[in-house]
């Protein structure tokens, strides 16, 4: 025997679906917004670390400059990966919304 579910309810759960469809949305967007904005405050950390190192090269501290250097990279690095992140979520938006 075949069950025939309730008009009503089949109602109230395609809105569920729906306004969960739309949060999920939400909240990619603002993950994306928040990933973007990592990532310029990552790159100007890395601008700083770079002026900080060519001051301490200039003072004559080459490792402290060194150490300055490799901060700037993984800085830069993760500046990267966090923008790499925010767009694979606005690419996913772009398909979660057509």
């Amino acid at each position: 025997m075949t069950e025939v579910m309730d008009p009503g309810a089949a109602k109230q759960a395609s809105a569920t679906a729906e306004r969960a469809v739309n949060q999920t949305l939400m909240m990619a967007r603002d993950l994306a917004s928040v990933l973007a904005r990592t990532a310029k405050a990552l790159e100007q950390s890395a601008t700083l670390a770079e002026e900080h190192a060519e001051r301490r090269e200039r003072a004559g501290r080459k490792e402290a400059a060194a150490e300055e250097r490799r901060a700037a990279g993984r800085a830069h690095e993760a500046a990267a990966r966090a923008r790499a992140q925010a767009e694979e979520w606005l690419k996913l938006l772009e398909g979660g919304e057509s």
